[in-house]
């Protein structure tokens, strides 16, 4: 919040994709004064997730229990990077996009700060949904919830919408044709789900950042 603050942003709307909509999902929450609109995508709230995960979850997800151990992580992957990585291909991406993820994936300052963003996720942001739940705390704006038609988070729990009304009381919800790398493959979709009714554009808070040769419309939802 300070950071828009410092940009002159007093309210606005925020998007965040999958560890980045964890993100906006807590600005929403403790600044629903800022926060006009809210989308999230390819996510349910941590403690949504970590109540309703099983084997399953654990097996194709092992990297969140992983990422939370000490030291670690960062040295496992600081070994080698595009082998811990090895989804990330430029066929998927194109090669511009792909230079920037690898110019990230092999600074150890970047994974650092990757990592510790799961550890949070399993400590203080737990935390945070636990308070807020018990007190009955709800995003106070209009929230989009986007999800990746050919991603594995609805084959693990199910429609997501049920889920973040729980959580909001305005919520609508539209699947994506695209993989998980929304932001590399599908920004143009994304884009255009953000219907028109802002003279503001999003602010995307990001886990893969939206290549800067990208201008964003004025918001489309």
């Amino acid at each position: 919040m300070v950071v828009q603050l410092i940009l002159g942003h007093h309210t606005f709307s925020l998007a965040g994709h999958d560890r980045g909509s964890y993100v906006a999902f807590r600005l929403a929450m403790d600044h629903p004064g800022a926060v006009e609109k809210l989308a999230v995508i390819d996510s349910i709230p941590i403690i949504d997730h970590l109540e309703r995960m099983d084997w399953r979850f654990a097996r194709d997800w092992y990297h969140w229990f992983f990422f939370s151990q000490k030291l670690k992580p960062e040295a496992a992957i600081n070994a080698d990077p595009l082998g811990w990585y090895d989804a990330i291909k430029p066929g998927l991406m194109g090669k511009e996009a792909y230079d920037d993820v690898v110019s990230a994936l092999t600074d150890p300052v970047v994974i650092h700060g990757m990592v510790e963003d799961y550890r949070a996720g399993l400590a203080v942001d737990w935390k945070h949904d636990v308070e807020d739940r018990k007190h009955g705390r709800k995003i106070q704006c209009p929230l989009l919830r986007l999800w990746s038609r050919f991603d594995d988070l609805v084959d693990h729990f199910g429609d997501p919408l049920p889920i973040w009304r729980s959580w909001a009381n305005d919520v609508q919800g539209h699947p994506l044709d695209s993989g998980h790398h929304i932001a590399e493959v599908r920004v143009s979709s994304a884009i255009s789900m953000l219907r028109p009714s802002t003279d503001r554009p999003f602010l995307f808070a990001l886990q893969a950042v939206l290549e800067q040769r990208h201008s964003l419309p004025k918001s489309r939802w």
